[in-house]
């Protein structure tokens, strides 16, 4: 995960089950960042843009 978000030079799209994904610490802390600066998309949502 550190090379992932360390190269990444214009976004990083994180793919998976929220619910399952905050159960583990690493993620749990990411996920809540990402949703407190307003990153955070469901599936739906990016379906709705195409």
């Amino acid at each position: 995960m550190n090379v992932g978000m360390t190269r990444a030079r214009r976004k990083l799209l994180l793919g998976g089950d929220s619910s399952t994904l905050c159960k583990h610490p690493f993620f749990g802390e990411l996920l809540a960042y990402v949703k407190g600066v307003g990153s955070y998309r469901t599936a739906h949502e990016m379906a709705k843009l195409t």
